[in-house]
């Protein structure tokens, strides 16, 4: 069991690096919020807090920040960093008010506006100015919308993940 959720763990790290690194790629296609991206990779991440312990949630986010600043550089690993740590620590805390409050579509909600309010407040301090906080109210716009439509995508994948990984139990029961 231990072998097969460590190729799970790898396989969901690869895909939210190349979904990250993909995404740093492409323009930003929010006229109004230059920067703004999806958060293709966060898509990833939700799966994960949903069908991982948050032991290896947090080695997940750190391996694919990591890996990914190889490719994309420091400044963006910093920003990244600074989002993606809280954006985890809320949607944990959002998770952890149950299913019948919260919906893992609730919970990306949570994870989109923190993640640009984690990398607003780290270019805030960097800009030594609090005027880049200015900026919050477009970026929490497209956050909460990206983080509702990467809800979405991960409420249709988890359910598809959660049959697969059922063939896989069944089957490994018959070989054993």
């Amino acid at each position: 069991m231990r072998f097969r959720e460590n190729i799970y763990i790898a396989i969901l790290t690869a895909i939210a690096v190349v979904m990250g690194i993909f995404e740093n790629m492409l323009p930003s296609f929010y006229a109004f919020a230059p920067g703004a991206k999806m958060g293709l990779a966060n898509l990833v991440m939700v799966i994960a807090i949903f069908t991982l312990d948050w032991r290896k949630v947090w080695t997940m986010q750190v391996l694919r920040l990591l890996i990914t600043a190889l490719f994309t550089g420091f400044s963006v690993f910093i920003y990244s960093a600074a989002g993606g740590i809280l954006s985890l620590l809320f949607m944990y805390a959002m998770k952890a008010l149950g299913p019948k409050l919260v919906s893992l579509i609730g919970v990306s909600v949570v994870g989109g506006f923190f993640h640009n309010l984690g990398q607003l407040a780290t270019a805030s301090l960097f800009a030594k100015t609090p005027t880049v906080m200015l900026y919050l109210p477009w970026l929490a716009f497209f956050g909460l919308l990206a983080g509702f439509v990467i809800g979405i995508g991960g409420n249709m994948l988890i359910h598809r993940i959660k049959q697969v990984n059922d063939l896989f139990t069944k089957e490994s029961k018959q070989w054993t």
